[in-house]
């Protein structure tokens, strides 16, 4: 029914229904005012690091790391990416994607990424969704960093439950071994996206695939990372 309104009203914010005015797209302004934003790429990247790091420990190394928001339950943003997912407004990935490249050229970009590979969803999920949310985003930061999106690259190869259902421990186990290369030859490095970093667990398991098949560095990127509550 959500879907339907915004198609039949596209002129409305996604979270609150108010009307956008015309620079806005998507999201009024008072509801992005809500998104905890990082307050720089570097400062970001020191806490996506931190929060890997406690995870993981020195077994998954990443190269750089951009994140654009802490994502925090029940927030503006949430809902905005509970309507991109869910409510088949794939388009809000695009624009997202956009933002956070804009953000990562804020920053010091490395010239040598060779490309931009999105987390892959299971091809019964790509079909229950019709697309997958991680190759818009990752279109968006292609557009803005002037890199290709390479998603042959990677494949799920197992389905897994949501992330967002499951506590904490099965979140580290779920997506273990559900990635694998795909078949083409691997760039030296690639840009690695997902739309939120929960545990890590996603990201760092794609990541193993990818190293597996040659890929010598990788860096990753989301739109949001997951805050401890």
């Amino acid at each position: 029914m959500e879907k339907m309104f915004h198609l039949l009203f596209p002129d409305v914010c996604v979270i609150c229904g108010s009307l956008l005015n015309g620079s806005e797209r998507y999201c009024c302004t008072a509801c992005i005012s809500g998104f905890d934003r990082f307050r720089s790429p570097s400062e970001a990247e020191e806490v996506l690091r931190h929060a890997i790091a406690t995870r993981f420990s020195d077994k998954f190394l990443f190269d750089r790391g951009w994140s654009l928001f802490w994502f925090h339950k029940d927030n503006s943003l949430q809902q905005a990416l509970h309507a991109m997912k869910y409510e088949g407004l794939f388009t809000i990935g695009t624009l997202f994607g956009h933002q956070l490249g804009q953000w990562m050229l804020q920053g010091d970009v490395p010239g040598d990424i060779d490309c931009v590979v999105p987390v892959p969803l299971h091809y019964l999920k790509k079909v229950e969704r019709s697309f997958n949310q991680a190759e818009k985003i990752a279109e968006g930061i292609a557009q803005s960093i002037h890199k290709p999106v390479r998603p042959e690259l990677l494949k799920r190869k197992r389905y897994t439950e949501s992330q967002t259902s499951l506590p904490a421990p099965l979140r580290r186990k779920n997506p273990a071994g559900a990635f694998q290369a795909g078949k083409s030859s691997m760039p030296p490095h690639v840009l690695l996206v997902d739309d939120v970093i929960t545990t890590g667990a996603t990201i760092a398991s794609a990541a193993s695939a990818l190293r597996a098949a040659g890929v010598r560095r990788v860096s990753i990127a989301s739109v949001a990372l997951a805050a401890k509550e």
